[in-house]
């Protein structure tokens, strides 16, 4: 007897697609599914001068391996190709072991608190000062949120530089915090607060108000992120304008070759690279509740961190003939507080997912950063995105006129 072909994701109807995602996630529970099933009701707070309610489209990838295990990201985009492109990589990655991704040991936030109105004579020996009393200001930081404290959170080191500025010098004193699975940014300004009237007395400068903020430039939340694709899958054999192209495995990794060391060496190029890996980190992120403009700041700014403006990944060609595929980027998140803890279907996406912690998100959403960076180049190098994504866009465009004349 033949064995059936199991339908292909986009075919399935909403209860076997429930149904994909709870045997990859068995956590996925029956509250979550009705939740989006319910996807039309709108059970979330209300903007500041609220007028209506805007909805984008959440797809999952079924099935991503990142470390040896299976998940179904929940991606929030308008764009169909960002969906298909990178579950399409992701099966391509998965026949050479899938992702390896890398975090920390402990990822943590960055806190700064900004001293002025010190003399440019003894700014030096103000940070001196700050330098032989690390020890107490961390206690004084860590008593200002003894929540995060009792959870296992903390201040773990603080770091005084001198800059100059158009207003002058100013003294400059990043700390990290392990804030857990929360962003920090209510944690840290707090663990500021408890520490900036000792260190107006340590430097006799001022820390004024706004002074004491996070960075979302978070080196200590690197994630690190490394696949090889097969060769033989990136090959393209397709009918684009009436005329057949084919392109071999081999000649597509040259190709990306060529093109990731282009966005290399060239930041107008770099730019556009690096938009393709954030196509598919933001999408993960808006499903799921995160501050996309953190995301976005974060890697835009490290891909110009001590160099000039680079792309965040690159792509080169492996002893196999395969291509090897190593990303590099910060991603600060949070699954405590903010839209994960009033958004009903924030919480479904999130468990959709099969997360546990905010290390185990931050691999998987660089993971599909990577994969669809790899999709992006292929389609560039490709069948071009006129054909590729266009092609995606049109029919996207007809299903909405089509729904329109049927109403």
């Amino acid at each position: 007897m033949a064995v059936r072909e199991r339908k292909k994701f986009r075919e399935m109807g909403f209860d076997e697609k429930m149904g994909f995602i709870s045997e990859i996630n068995p956590g996925f529970s029956d509250a979550s599914k009705e939740t989006m099933r319910n996807w039309s009701s709108a059970a979330v707070p209300e903007a500041e001068n609220h007028v209506t309610y805007q909805k984008t489209g959440v797809g999952i990838i079924p099935g991503i391996l990142v470390n040896g295990k299976r998940y179904t990201p929940t991606m929030g985009t308008e764009e169909a190709s960002v969906v298909a492109g990178a579950s399409n990589a992701a099966k391509m990655a998965g026949k050479r072991g899938g992702f390896r991704a890398s975090v920390e040991d402990i990822m943590t936030t960055t806190g700064q608190i900004e001293v002025v109105k010190i003399p440019a004579e003894k700014i030096e020996e103000a940070k001196l000062e700050i330098e032989r009393n690390e020890k107490r200001l961390i206690e004084m930081g860590n008593e200002a949120t003894p929540n995060l404290v009792a959870a296992g959170g903390r201040i773990l080191s603080i770091t005084p530089r001198v800059i100059e500025t158009r207003m002058g010098p100013q003294l400059i004193i990043n700390f990290e915090a392990d804030c857990k699975d929360a962003m920090g940014a209510a944690a840290t300004s707090k663990m500021a607060q408890g520490m900036s009237p000792e260190i107006e007395k340590l430097t006799g400068g001022e820390v004024i108000v706004m002074g004491k903020v996070i960075s979302n430039l978070m080196l200590g939340r690197m994630v690190t992120v490394d696949a090889t694709f097969d060769k033989e899958s990136l090959a393209l054999k397709k009918e684009i304008n009436g005329k057949m192209v084919e392109i071999s495995g081999e000649e597509m990794v040259e190709r990306i070759c060529y093109t990731s060391a282009w966005g290399e060496a060239d930041q107008f190029r770099a730019t556009t690279h690096n938009k393709g890996i954030m196509n598919g980190i933001d999408a993960v992120g808006l499903a799921l509740g995160q501050d996309t403009r953190a995301l976005e700041s974060a890697a835009h700014s490290y891909a110009a961190f001590g160099r000039p403006y680079t792309s965040l990944s690159y792509f080169e060609k492996d002893a196999n003939g395969d291509l090897h595929g190593h990303l590099e980027v910060p991603i600060p998140l949070g699954l405590v507080g903010g839209a994960t803890a009033i958004n009903e279907q924030v919480k479904a996406n999130i468990e959709a997912t099969g997360c546990k912690n905010v290390p185990e998100l931050a691999m998987l959403i660089g993971s599909v950063g990577l994969a669809q960076n790899l999709a992006a180049l292929r389609m560039l190098v490709g069948e071009g995105v006129t054909s590729g994504h266009g092609s995606l866009h049109r029919k996207r465009v007809e299903e909405a006129e089509k729904l329109k004349r049927a109403r």
